[in-house]
């Protein structure tokens, strides 16, 4: 009675284990993305190891081994490559931190960006780049697009060629056919339409040509981008300041004129003072005063000359 009484007690410890290590699968495998989900099980269908710590181990994945197992189980996942003998599995290359099988590195290229995660690059991803940048988007959206950072668009430029080319390719094209067209508004174009006519449930279609006139809008953007010296919408005029010397002799000329000008002034004006017989309080005519101040200017001039 004793050992059977032990026995049902390690047997339902090892269930609570069990049952314990269950729940703690469910509550990783939420972690898990569905695009981890799916590289997860690309790369297990293509291996032919069994099991799935191995899994776990290479691509860093935040769950168990039991969760996987699971969600596997679940999702009925299904080996395409033959298993084969661990002891002859000799032909193993290593990229990028990354044990995979050859046949593994032909279906899934598994690099590592600067924070240790694994990318997510696939060779079908250069097609799709080049028919974004046709789109006319930006490096940025296109990192948007495949969620990721622009970082690692540029990353994957610099680690697969075919992959820059594509998006070199991609950018070129749309930029010429945008021309082309910017070109065509700007001159003037005919172009094919067909016109569709409902006549009595009798439907036709009559082709014709249809001209588009030019436009001057599109005209002034595509010279002002080819010629800007020419047709920018600002033209700035440089004026060279212009320098003439002071000719001082000329100019002391010109004050001397003046002064006597205006002596001979003040002297009229005390010789018609003195015609009327208008004086000052003290004696002195209108006019004597401003005299004698010029005579005493004059002096002062002269001996500022000497």
């Amino acid at each position: 009675m004793g050992w059977s009484r032990l026995a049902r007690g390690a047997a339902s410890k090892r269930l609570l284990k069990d049952t314990d290590t269950l729940s703690a699968g469910d509550d990783m495998a939420a972690k898990m993305t569905t695009r981890q989900w799916q590289k997860a099980r690309k790369l297990w269908e293509a291996d032919s190891r069994e099991g799935f710590a191995w899994l776990v181990r290479e691509l860093s994945l935040p769950v168990s081994r039991v969760a996987v197992s699971r969600r596997a189980k679940a999702d009925e996942w299904q080996k395409r490559a033959q298993p084969t003998d661990p002891a002859s599995n000799t032909e193993e290359e290593v990229t990028h931190g990354v044990t995979v099988t050859p046949q593994v590195t032909q279906e899934v290229t598994p690099v590592t960006n600067d924070r240790g995660r694994p990318s997510e690059y696939q060779p079908e991803y250069a097609e799709q780049a080049y028919r974004l940048m046709l789109l006319g988007m930006t490096r940025s959206q296109v990192a948007e697009f495949f969620e990721v950072s622009e970082a690692t668009i540029y990353n994957w430029c610099n680690e697969y060629p075919e992959f820059l080319e594509s998006i070199r390719r991609g950018a070129a094209l749309a930029d010429a056919e945008v021309a082309e067209a910017l070109y065509k508004r700007a001159v003037g174009v005919v172009l094919p339409e067909t016109h569709v006519s409902n006549y009595q449930g009798e439907v036709t279609l009559t082709g014709l040509h249809r001209h588009y006139p030019p436009d001057t809008q599109a005209a002034r953007l595509w010279l002002k981008n080819r010629q800007p010296e020419l047709w920018k919408d600002k033209v700035e005029i440089e004026e060279k300041p212009t320098i003439t010397p002071i000719d001082h002799e000329a100019m002391r000329k010109n004050i001397e004129a003046a002064l006597e000008h205006a002596a001979e002034v003040e002297r009229n004006m005390i010789g018609r003072a003195r015609r009327l017989g208008l004086q000052h309080d003290d004696g002195t005519y209108p006019g004597e005063t401003y005299e004698s101040d010029y005579t005493e200017l004059s002096g002062d001039d002269a001996g500022m000359e000497q």
